[in-house]
């Protein structure tokens, strides 16, 4: 094994994934201003998730040919608009920016009333809130987003969105590699990364993840040879307490009635391992508090909700006999 991480460790840095390698599109916290041209009818048929067609991107002076489709499950039952994937295989950018580019999930908002967006902004806000805790985290970068329909029968429709970085990108980042094999248990990630994903997830009120299922979560594998284990990175974040989207209702198998209502999903651990988790987010709670208070385009309501879910968790975490007895009473 190790004389393996040796050799793999020595092609990442010859072919430049063992750098830490930065995409431009998210190096920005401005909203993208970014059109799509598609056959907006046939876009939406939630029926067509395996096939793509052919779509026109306007974006900072690149008109480039791509390929776009329907992706997703859960979504695909309640929503009228879907997140779609955006593939940029054989197409050139004049702006080297984009080259680097293969394939993006762009997420739309479910519908298109304003509540939806706004469901939107906050699942992007805990992306952003993930990326203050631990750099094994997806980027994300906001869009204002123009789709015209390519066949003229449908007005264009303006809403925000974003991107996530792809999980091909983020291993080049961090210099390592994506393990797609199931049936991996929780204790054979790194720890504290493991531990600090579940007192995260959570804090954002999410049940609907798995490890070993990898479900809502990449595994990421340092070609370091003193850090052989995988990290694991969250994703997904629709079906939360946090973003409170009125499609999203807790698994009946739960002994929750309403998604707003937590519950530690994670594994036991010890308190000193809880600890270390809850001393970064103690940490970093200014700067999350100051990332949603400054976030200019929440409404009263999303901002407002927001703040208070998170002086919830705050609450809990910043009492020690308090996060001790729920954290115990609860894991698996």
């Amino acid at each position: 094994m190790r004389i393996l991480l040796v050799i793999l460790a020595v092609f990442l840095a010859v072919s430049g994934h063992g750098q830490d390698s930065q995409v431009p599109l998210f190096n920005s916290e401005e909203p993208l201003k970014v059109i799509i041209e598609t056959d907006m009818k046939a876009l939406l048929k939630l029926d067509k998730e395996d096939k793509y067609q052919k779509a026109i991107m306007r974006v900072d002076g690149n008109e480039i040919n791509i390929r776009v489709r329907p992706r997703g499950n859960n979504r695909f039952e309640t929503c009228s608009f879907p997140p779609i994937t955006l593939n940029f295989k054989k197409s050139e950018f004049k702006d080297s920016t984009y080259n680097q580019l293969k394939k993006l999930k762009l997420v739309n908002a479910c519908k298109l009333q304003t509540q939806y967006e706004q469901y939107l902004l906050r699942e992007y806000m805990i992306y952003k809130t993930f990326n203050l805790l631990s750099d094994y985290s997806f980027k994300v970068r906001l869009l204002e987003l123009e789709y015209v329909d390519s066949k003229g029968k449908m007005k264009p429709i303006n809403r925000f969105g974003f991107v996530i970085e792809d999980q091909e990108m983020l291993a080049r980042r961090k210099g390592g590699m994506i393990i797609k094999r199931q049936g991996l248990r929780d204790e054979v990630t790194n720890r504290d990364q493991m531990v600090l994903v579940s007192v995260f997830q959570y804090m954002i009120g999410n049940t609907d993840w798995q490890v070993a299922a990898l479900q809502n979560l990449k595994l990421v594998r340092s070609m370091q040879l003193d850090d052989p284990v995988p990290y694991v990175i969250p994703y997904d974040f629709d079906y939360t307490g946090m973003v409170n989207a009125d499609y999203a209702i807790p698994s009946d198998k739960l002994p929750i009635e309403q998604i707003t209502e937590r519950l530690y999903w994670g594994k036991c651990y010890s308190d000193e391992e809880f600890s270390r988790a809850i001393a970064v987010l103690l940490e970093k709670k200014e700067e999350i508090y100051n990332q949603y208070a400054s976030f200019p385009y929440f409404n009263k309501i999303s901002l407002s909700q927001s703040l208070n879910y998170l002086d919830s968790f705050y609450s809990i975490i910043e009492d020690e006999r308090w996060w001790k007895k729920t954290f115990m009473a609860e894991c698996k």
